[in-house]
């Protein structure tokens, strides 16, 4: 639906009011919030030359965001808490490009390539506020460390944060995965000698 939507919203250069009621009915809040950042000029096309590529981003309340178009992919919590685990369609950081794309309303920021590299290194840090992870999502962060700790050796926790920061869960320490982990219903980890493993590979 939202795909169709999209390709007739780029040819025709807006949104019906048809489309946008059923747009907010597939996506509340998401949709509207989209629409606000559209109008704020939040949604940005760097275009970086000679070599003429190009990055996304949609600037949120806490930081701006980098999109993927072709794959779906956003940077955000909510794709990674919420639109992996199919609880939502799409965030609305996606929404909001796709529709700018669609609409031409998105801002153009035209840069040499020398800068490409340093902005996303901007764009791959993590966020340096963490707030406390509610239930659901410490369990997400359980099951990416159970993918983690599946494909190898032992991990400890510090090298377990840096790659599920990478992922852009809300870590904040060692500590804090490690109490993640030990407090798992499960009791799918266990710790030796400062490493953390998977008891799902002792099984197999």
């Amino acid at each position: 639906m939202f795909e169709k939507a999209y390709e007739r919203i780029k040819r025709e250069k807006k949104i019906t009011d048809t489309e946008a009621t059923e747009l907010f009915q597939v996506f509340s809040e998401r949709f509207r919030n989209a629409l606000i950042a559209i109008e704020e000029g939040k949604v940005r096309k760097h275009v970086y030359s000679p070599s003429g590529r190009v990055v996304w981003t949609v600037v949120g309340k806490d930081r701006e965001y980098q999109i993927l178009p072709l794959a779906s992919f956003c940077s955000c919590n909510d794709f990674y808490f919420r639109v992996l685990s199919r609880e939502a369609f799409l965030c609305y950081h996606l929404i909001a490009q796709k529709l700018a794309e669609a609409l031409g309303k998105h801002v153009l920021i035209e840069r040499d390539d020398g800068e490409r590299e340093a902005f996303m290194s901007v764009l791959r840090e993590p966020a340096t506020e963490r707030r406390k992870l509610p239930v659901e999502e410490a369990e997400n962060v359980r099951g990416i460390v159970e993918t983690i700790l599946s494909k190898g050796d032992g991990l400890s926790a510090k090298q377990l944060v840096v790659e599920v920061q990478a992922l852009g869960f809300e870590v904040q320490t060692p500590q804090h995965l490690a109490a993640i982990l030990v407090t798992d219903k499960k009791k799918r980890f266990k710790c030796e000698e400062g490493k953390w493993f998977s008891r799902i590979q002792e099984e197999e």
